[in-house]
């Protein structure tokens, strides 16, 4: 069986079930995975604003009453769902502005069962700039929320951070961060992609990136084989460790030929294999390295 752990999906926050849907990606698909684990990510969105302050407890009823679906919360969760022949979901919140940028509304939020959070999501908030914003820095209290994120065992997410504030992190950062779906901007120089050096940066502190199916983020030749490019260029960089799935499936407008949701992954795991990499490596990129690096964050 393939493996399947994906950092980042909007299932959550674009389709009314998780459970089942006509979106890119369900609790049904990944099923057909094994072992498979999702982190389904609630966006803020100015426009939705009054959804999102709903969804969190909404979406933990859906995990807790799915018969395919465990609501996990470490580690040790995602291996017990394993044992028990299902899907570790874990929750994720895309922009502090769900919970009004406050250290309150963050430990309410983890005691809900949230283990990861992007500071921000496109746009600047009272913590930090944004990379399709300002491209501001933190702010005073954003340095206060980064530790008490740690503190708490939440995982930061560095996609959608700008880049100065990506620096001033990973100096405040006592723990392994990653970016959730984020891909290479040598590759293809989207706001949103990472420099080699902030690759570098994620393997170093123990944390990495999820490669992202989004076709203005891969660029090239936006098939099967760029998104293999991008993998290989974090490879490149020491990422046999760092270097996962992020899809961001249900959040995007346009992916690469041959993969149209979570169905078609195995597209990517068999290429993976023609190429000669050892199953080994690929099943660390499917699966295993996101275990790890959340193993030691949470």
């Amino acid at each position: 069986m393939i493996p399947y752990f994906d950092a980042h999906c909007d299932t959550a926050t674009e389709c009314d079930s998780i459970e089942q849907n006509h979106g890119q990606l369900d609790a049904k698909r990944l099923s057909a995975f094994s072992p498979s684990a999702q982190i389904f990510a609630i966006c803020y969105t100015k426009d939705m604003s009054a959804r999102c302050a709903k969804r969190l407890p909404e979406l933990k009823r859906e995990i807790d009453a799915s018969k395919t679906l465990k609501l996990c919360r470490c580690a040790d969760d995602i291996r017990g769902a394993e044992k028990e022949g299902k899907t570790a979901a874990l929750i994720a919140i895309e922009g502090a502005e769900h919970f009004d940028c406050s250290l309150n509304g963050l430990r309410k939020a983890y005691e809900l069962g949230v283990r990861s959070v992007n500071i921000t999501w496109n746009y600047d908030n009272d913590l930090s700039g944004a990379a399709m914003a300002s491209g501001a820095g933190l702010s005073s209290r954003g340095g206060e929320f980064v530790f008490a994120a740690q503190e708490l065992g939440v995982i930061l997410d560095m996609s959608h951070i700008s880049e100065r504030a990506f620096w001033q992190v990973m100096e405040l950062s006592k723990k392994p961060v990653y970016a959730s779906h984020s891909d290479s901007a040598a590759l293809c120089p989207a706001k949103r992609n990472l420099t080699d050096d902030q690759f570098s940066a994620l393997v170093k502190c123990g944390g990495g990136a999820g490669v992202n199916m989004y076709s203005d983020f891969i660029g090239l030749e936006n098939d099967v084989d760029s998104v293999i490019a991008h993998i290989e260029h974090f490879l490149s960089l020491g990422g046999e460790h760092a270097v996962f799935l992020g899809t961001d499936f249900d959040g995007i407008e346009a992916s690469p030929a041959g993969i149209s949701g979570a169905e078609d992954m195995s597209t990517l795991y068999e290429a993976l294999l023609r190429r000669n990499y050892p199953e080994g490596l690929v099943r660390d990129i499917f699966y295993y390295n996101l275990l790890y690096i959340l193993e030691r964050a949470l």
